[in-house]
């Protein structure tokens, strides 16, 4: 049998044969990436003074390109994409669990865990007033550009297993009604073009559809199997609700996709452990989770309003679970600190945040 290893020239040759081969793998590996817009991957990393308390929900002021994070304890911080620096905290802002925006009024609002309702003028970040609500925390927010309100989920009443979503005035933040949802876990809500508000119902595994100018509920739809709803976001174009559920038992994690209208379930998609939010691309058509719990993102293809793809798995960061997507850029901006499970005296654990971790995640193609 003839040995390559006594022909060091035959030997050169398959040597250059094989990287030709493995070279030309990665261009073509790349082209393909490249052809479909490519993978996230971590751009920056900005780590900001911060001290041990959560954050939950994140808003987007794309024209000034400044992102208002609730950071909990530590206040509404604004942080400016071009700089990569947090320009201002909010005055009064302590306790910012969740905002919105309204540009053509250049007003924001925000929401705090004990009640406090915190409005704000957009464009030179100046609080306007703070005032007690009737509930005693908030979660989610978001603002109908038809009806010209904001809507903020409130505190469960656990007696009577239900949660107010409240109604504020657009132009001014100021209240003007609220609807009661049979639910004790209602998550972020998220608008369509019609004057409609959507919320997860994360203990009834199901969607709640309500009317913001009735501020009634309007429809409710089942998700079955996709259970632990925590996340929904929106293609108003087609109609269609992406619904991120985290799980529970037997009912792995998963995004399930709604007809807007029918409540019909069309698709249901793997995603990781965790998800707290859902996002949606509709230049590259993708939908986007942020899964907290695995540290990762799941990329699905919308192909059309009734075929989505699995595409790819990103690995980020742990308890990475919230943030906001930049339409115009394509970049995916999430927050997360380093944590510690404290298990006192060997019982249910505490989860801490180490001061000064805290940070915002950019994550580009």
């Amino acid at each position: 049998m003839f040995d390559i290893r006594h022909s060091p020239r035959l030997h050169r040759v398959l040597q250059a044969s094989l990287a030709s081969l493995v070279s030309a793998s990665f261009i073509c590996s790349h082209a393909a990436l490249a052809a479909d817009g490519g993978s996230y991957h971590l751009e920056k990393v900005v780590t900001i003074p911060s001290s041990d308390t959560g954050w939950d929900y994140n808003s987007l002021d794309q024209k000034r390109e400044h992102i208002f994070i609730a950071h909990r304890k530590d206040g509404l911080h604004v942080y400016d994409i071009k700089s990569g620096t947090i320009i201002k905290t909010m005055e009064n802002s302590i306790g910012a669990n969740t905002s919105t925006l309204a540009p053509e009024f250049d007003i924001g609002i925000a929401g705090t865990t004990d009640g406090y309702v915190v409005v704000f003028q957009v464009s030179t970040l100046k609080t306007l007033s703070r005032y007690k609500s009737a509930t005693e925390g908030f979660d989610g927010a978001t603002f109908s550009d038809l009806t010209k309100r904001f809507a903020m989920v409130g505190e469960a009443d656990e007696t009577a297993k239900r949660t107010p979503v409240l109604f504020f005035d657009g132009k001014s933040g100021k209240p003007i009604g609220s609807v009661l949802v049979d639910s004790t876990k209602v998550d972020a809500p998220r608008p369509d073009y019609a004057g409609n508000i959507y919320l997860p119902l994360r203990d009834k595994a199901a969607i709640v559809k309500i009317d913001t100018k009735a501020m009634q509920v309007v429809a409710t739809f089942p998700l079955n199997d996709c259970t632990m709803p925590t996340a929904l976001e929106m293609d108003n174009v087609n109609k269609r609700i992406f619904v991120g559920c985290r799980g529970k038992g037997s009912s792995l994690p998963a995004l399930a996709v709604l007809d807007a209208v029918s409540g019909e379930q069309i698709a249901k998609l793997p995603i990781g452990r965790g998800v707290d939010e859902v996002m949606y691309d509709t230049k590259s058509k993708s939908i986007i989770t942020a899964n907290g719990e695995d540290g990762s993102m799941t990329v699905i293809k919308q192909n059309s309003a009734n075929e989505y793809l699995l595409t790819e798995t990103i690995g980020t960061r742990p308890m990475a679970r919230t943030g906001v997507l930049d339409e115009k850029t394509g970049k995916i901006y999430l927050v997360n600190a380093q944590y510690v499970n404290k298990y006192e005296g060997g019982g249910t654990p505490k989860t801490r945040f180490l001061p000064n971790t805290f940070s915002v995640l950019t994550y580009s193609r």
